[in-house]
């Protein structure tokens, strides 16, 4: 049904909200701001307000497509010419293509506010979206004529309502402003904007499906906001380095269009805008849309107090990486020299910085098409290297690998299965073997994602320490998910079908008995049959684990096999395993015997700092996934003691001792979210080892047990400078020991997240994991790598009746370390079988 433009009907935002965008402690909430966008949309045929879909904690995503009304009229067309553009393989011929470049339209994505601090974008975007339908100045119509304009108002509506409830509590108070205890978002908080290789979260899924997958734009514009003390406002170029394999082209935009904004705002005299400092370009966990055809452009507004204004002198302004903000340089040249910031500033620096981009879009607008083309022309070269990569059909764990090909797919990455056996560099592989060609659309996403990275040694000056990454320096999915995937250099021949969907896993029952079995047997190496073990318990089955390898009725099983016994209840449960997960299951007519005993569901505590940290939120969401109860604990929990009355194992995620141990600070916090859980948290904590608990604990909250807990160990890098050694988010191989109840269903060698992470001299205990006595690098980078070796990785350590698990590494890294998931899911059964 066509829309007209009723502007008269149309209230600026200030009208609808009842005071000015930016307004001193004021913040427009989600729902008011979904309203304002539906009156737009009801009144204005320049704008298309759709609903995607439902947030994680179920608030509506909007996407608005804004641009001219007879282009809004035939957005299909319009979507069609992107998608050829995007991929050449479907033009006829040159004259086409000039054809298509004619007609076509420059499309850009702005995203706002992904951190849910971080709500000056959000708040902006009414503004902005008004301005576009209602203003007919010349700027604003070249805009609509020429510009596809998708705008995302929220990437986490969620986080908008934790933050403005927690916001609008706090004012008057002597907290005013001050960050909301907990995160702000249900699971991942600050971590949402690492996940655009993932795809965990709901929200970035309804981003890249009914955005960046639909209409492939040549810009995406994610707005952001950093500390408050030094520059104002960031844009690109980014520092180096920048992933090799993003294309050249993509590469010199970023450059020019983040040059030209900044230089539009610093026209218009807006102090601090700086570029080339703080923010590079190498991880693709932030940057989906710079191996699909376009660009992301990043800036950073600094934050006042959410949305209370603050007065900074220039004493205050701080150094930043690559800049002093109160110097003029190049990369700075109108520097801030303090006073009062307010959520006001930040909403007109992202106004007019959002608009630059348009115009730029609009006045380039064949330009912008025709490197849109030659980048998308270059992908689809038939003489890249690698040639392939291919992913073995006989794997470790096929569900993680099923999982990983789905994560290539949902990327649009073409996924090949071979239908007859073939050679690929002078290996043989048979038919069912997945092929993922590099010379396709998107094959930059596939490789920099199948590849090993190797991040360049860069110092701060020779002989200096390291300049330190904005993000970890390793990536590779195979790595990280263990799975077996090889690079072929040369091409080769063989029968290919493009899978269109990545059948699912299937699953069985070897060796079915006519009536009820003994036992049905389960492999432990893949993550999945964790959530059968899980699902099994609840149904009330008694669950064993094989201590040792062994043979069981001429099938040979491996340490921590787990054993189901029977009954017509449980086989009814298996046979619905089989089919929902794809596990296989082996049924035997009788017991082994040797059993390591019955295991039962571990009553697991799980510690959440309120210093929020997203290895929390990733823990909990990795529990729900594989529907591992547990119960939240916080400071005042650990501090009441009688843990041993309600826990089998407590989990501490990582987080810095001294936030575990100290908590808010009262200056700055209510009592009753400040003091961490203190001294008598520790002393509970080892009295509920003693008396026959566990603790599993990993990076800095290992660092945190090996004193509180007073245990027998030492962390090997302690006090050790940067220059001397160095890992800031690489990928290692550890040996395990795979007898060991935590390493059961574990392969011998592994690779694990190491980011800053401790290394372990145990005085006493049992080492389960251990760094080999050779370079343990696998991925990414580190300085004096000599360090680690022989270190251990993975130790128990007993006290008492109990005992503690100690992990040097991210064992589930923003839900991306599924190889190393087992480690953390046999430690919670450990503790109510050892």
């Amino acid at each position: 049904m066509s829309k007209s433009n009723s502007k008269s009907l149309i209230p600026t935002p200030a009208e609808f909200i009842g005071h000015e965008v930016g307004e001193a402690r004021k913040l427009a909430d989600w729902p008011t701001i979904v309203s304002y966008f539906g009156l737009l949309d009801q009144h204005s045929d320049r704008i298309d307000v759709k609903e995607v879909g439902r947030s994680t904690e179920d608030n509506p995503f909007l996407i608005a497509t804004i641009a001219a009304p007879d282009t809004l009229a035939d957005l299909e067309r319009y979507r069609t010419i992107q998608a050829k553009l995007a991929d050449p393989r479907r033009i006829k011929s040159s004259d086409e293509v000039e054809s298509l470049i004619a007609t076509g339209k420059s499309v850009i994505l702005v995203t706002c506010s992904v951190h849910g601090t971080e709500v000056g974008a959000t708040q902006m975007s009414m503004l902005l979206a008004y301005d576009l339908v209602t203003s007919d100045e010349p700027r604003i119509k070249e805009i609509l004529d020429n510009v596809i304009f998708l705008l995302i108002p929220s990437l986490n509506p969620d986080g908008l309502e934790i933050v403005k409830a927690w916001y609008d509590s706090t004012i008057g108070t002597w907290y005013e402003g001050v960050y909301q205890p907990f995160l702000y978002h249900k699971y991942v908080g600050h971590d949402n904007n690492r996940d655009w290789f993932m795809f965990t979260q709901q929200e970035n899924r309804l981003a890249i499906q009914y955005a960046h997958n639909q209409w492939h734009p040549q810009v995406v514009y994610d707005l952001h906001q950093m500390g408050p003390y030094g520059p104002r406002f960031f844009l690109p170029p980014y520092v180096d380095p920048i992933d090799p394999n993003v294309d050249p082209i993509l590469q010199s935009e970023i450059a020019a269009l983040g040059s030209e904004m900044a230089s539009e705002l610093t026209g218009q005299r807006k102090p601090g805008v700086s570029v080339y400092c703080i923010y590079d370009a190498f991880s693709p966990s932030r940057a989906y849309q710079h191996y699909h055809g376009g660009i992301r452009i990043l800036s950073e507004a600094a934050s006042c107090r959410i949305a209370t204004p603050i007065d900074i002198s220039p004493d205050q302004i701080t150094f930043a990486r690559g800049i002093d903000p109160r110097i003029q340089t190049w990369n700075n040249p109108m520097p801030w020299n303090g006073g009062t910031w307010t959520l006001k500033d930040i909403v007109d620096y992202e106004y007019a910085a959002v608009l630059s981009a348009l115009s730029n879009l609009a006045r380039n607008r064949e330009t912008w098409l025709r490197n849109f083309y030659a980048i998308s022309l270059e992908a689809i070269k038939s003489n890249k290297k690698p040639y392939a990569y291919v992913v073995p059909k006989n794997q470790v764990d096929p569900i993680t690998t099923r999982e990983m090909l789905e994560i290539l797919r949902f990327a649009e990455v073409e996924i090949h299965e071979a239908q007859d056996e073939f050679i690929a560099d002078g290996l043989t592989f048979p038919a069912g073997t997945s092929v993922i060609l590099t010379a396709q659309p998107y094959g930059a996403f596939a490789k920099t994602m199948l590849e090993v990275q190797h991040y360049p040694n860069l110092l701060e000056y020779p002989g200096g320490p390291p300049k330190r990454p904005y993000d970890v320096t390793a990536h590779s999915l195979p790595l990280q998910m263990g799975v077996d995937t090889l690079e072929v250099r040369e091409p080769f021949d063989a029968n290919f079908v493009l899978q269109q969907q990545i059948p699912p896993v299937i699953g069985g029952i070897a060796h079915p008995s006519s009536g009820v079995a003994a036992a049905h047997i389960l492999s432990a190496s893949t993550n999945a049959s964790f959530r059968a073990v899980n699902r099994l318990l609840d149904a009330g089955a008694r669950i064993n684990r094989v201590p040792t390898e062994m043979v069981i009725e001429g099938d040979t099983f491996s340490p921590g096999t787990y054993v189901v016994e029977g009954s017509r209840v449980i086989t009814d449960c298996v046979n619905q395993l089989t089919q929902e997960l794809g596990l296989e299951f082996t049924a035997v007519s009788a017991l082994p015997s040797s059993l390591s005993g019955p295991l039962r569901q571990p009553r697991v505590g799980l510690y959440k700092s309120w210093v929020p940290t997203a290895e929390e939120g990733w823990a909990r969401w990795v529990f729900e996934e594989y529907e591992a109860p547990y119960t939240t604990i916080v400071d005042n929990d650990i501090r009441g003691g009688h843990l041993n009355e309600t826990f089998d194992v407590i989990v501490l995620p990582h987080q810095p001792p001294g936030q575990i141990l100290q908590g808010n600070s009262i200056k700055d916090y209510p009592a009753q979210y400040a003091g961490g859980i203190g001294e008598r948290g520790s002393g509970n904590l080892r009295a509920f080892v003693e008396n026959g608990g566990t603790v599993v604990a990993w990076d800095g909250a290992a660092e945190f047990a090996l004193e509180s807990l007073q245990l027998p160990v030492t962390n090997a890098l302690n006090g050790i400078p940067s220059t001397e050694f160095y890992a800031p988010g690489t990928f290692f191989r550890v040996l395990l020991d795979t007898e060991h109840p935590v390493a059961y269903g574990m392969p011998h060698r592994i690779s694990v997240m190491f980011e800053r992470s401790p290394a372990f001299e145990p005085n006493a205990g049992t080492v389960i994991g251990r760094y080999p006595l050779s370079n343990p690098l696998l991925s990414g980078w580190v300085l004096g790598k000599e360090r680690l070796y022989g270190k251990a990785a993975v130790v128990e350590v007993p006290v008492g009746k109990g005992r503690v698990i100690l992990i040097g590494f991210k064992v589930h890294f923003r839900a991306q370390a599924r190889g190393t998931y087992r480690i953390l899911f046999n430690s919670l059964l450990y503790g109510v079988t050892g």
